[in-house]
């Protein structure tokens, strides 16, 4: 195989495909990037982890002698990073010796057969839906907090997408927060099968590499639901992954409906106080303590304290008050992931009781947009 390509397109086309690359796995194979060449000056990288897996598929500068190879990954963008600009050579003899040029420098590594590359799953979906990335970016970035890492619940390591018609609304929870998301916008119906209602659990370690993917690239994603897998492809970039299985939990259920005092107040000033009082509030959870913050509603002020060992911090602010007063505690840095992805000037904060879990809600309600995030409280031990 002997490839010429210009430095840049074939950093631009490798970098995404490395995200699915795995080191934690006794398969050499998955550690490597498959490089294919498809007739004419096409040029195909592939990388899968068992799991979930990208695709780039471009033109060369130039296709001289066909192959498939597979090299290792890593090794091959640390070359590639450090040559000089222009166009880069790549040669695999039938040895399976490797060599990149470009002019008077050169690095030689080894390959492995193209053909020892793991068998992919069936990369074809019959429905589906598209979308723009920018939306489906913004709603992975509202609701990526909430997703459990280490719950004895697999369903609750997903993101729960629900599309119907125009509008997409994406859950997730963690058992100690819930975070509901939706917006309207231009959902078209793709594949054989016509539908424009959709439901499924992406996994949460996809839904972090399909957000990087959708920071570089621009335009609509198509995303085709297969019986097992979820394809999303955009300019060029196919990428793949296995859906969660069953059902996901009741969470209307769970959302309190009878809250009875309500805090409106400066998201970005709640957000600022929040920051304060975490720095106190760390220190105890390296400590091994609860780490949480304190918020006490009296009349029109809220305010938060958050102590340890080696220090305290107090922080007031004004705020619209309706019913009770109360004291109530929350881990601060929940508190602040759900306060960070919340829009508008204003929030409206809703308690029952300070064993009952607080919402999050705009105090102006958009026709096409709409947020809501759910916090248990702590218990206090002072």
């Amino acid at each position: 195989m002997k490839i010429i390509f210009a430095k840049d397109d074939l950093l631009a086309n490798l970098l995404p495909v490395m995200g699915t690359v795995t080191s934690k796995n006794t398969i050499t194979s998955l550690e490597g990037v498959l490089v294919e060449t498809l007739g004419g000056n096409t040029v195909r990288f592939s990388t899968y982890d068992m799991n979930k897996g990208t695709r780039t598929t471009f033109e060369a500068l130039e296709v001289i002698e066909e192959g498939s190879y597979i090299l290792n990954a890593q090794r091959f963008l640390q070359f590639v990073r450090v040559m000089n600009d222009g166009e880069i050579t790549l040669e695999v003899d039938n040895r399976f010796t490797v060599r990149l040029s470009n002019g008077t420098s050169n690095f030689t590594m080894y390959a492995i057969s193209g053909a020892d590359f793991p068998t992919l799953p069936e990369l074809t979906g019959d429905r589906g839906f598209e979308i723009a990335g920018d939306v489906l970016k913004e709603m992975i970035g509202k609701v990526s907090h909430s997703i459990a890492e280490n719950d004895a619940r697999p369903n609750l390591g997903g993101a729960y997408f629900e599309v119907n018609g125009n509008r997409l609304q994406v859950v997730s929870c963690d058992s100690y927060t819930l975070s509901k998301c939706a917006v309207t916008c231009d959902i078209n119906s793709i594949g054989e099968v016509e539908s424009n209602t959709f439901s499924f659990i992406f996994p949460g370690h996809a839904l972090g590499e399909v957000s990087k993917l959708l920071a570089d690239r621009r335009g609509n994603v198509k995303l085709y639901l297969a019986r097992k897998h979820a394809i999303l492809t955009l300019d060029g970039l196919l990428f793949f992954t296995r859906l969660i299985d069953g059902d996901y939990i009741d969470y209307e259920r769970i959302i309190p409906k009878e809250q009875t005092v309500f805090v409106t107040c400066s998201r970005e000033h709640l957000l600022s106080c929040l920051e304060r009082a975490l720095l106190i509030a760390e220190e105890k959870m390296q400590s091994r303590d609860k780490s949480y913050v304190r918020l006490d509603i009296t009349g029109n002020t809220l305010a938060l304290t958050s102590s340890s060992s080696s220090g305290k911090v107090y922080d007031e602010m004004p705020c619209v008050h309706e019913g009770d007063d109360l004291s109530i505690a929350f881990n601060c840095r929940f508190f602040i992931n759900s306060v960070k992805v919340a829009e508008g000037d204003e929030i409206k904060l809703s308690f029952r009781s300070r064993n009952q879990a607080m919402t999050i809600e705009p105090v102006e309600k958009k026709d096409d947009k709409d947020f809501f995030y759910m916090i248990l409280p702590v218990r206090m031990t002072d």
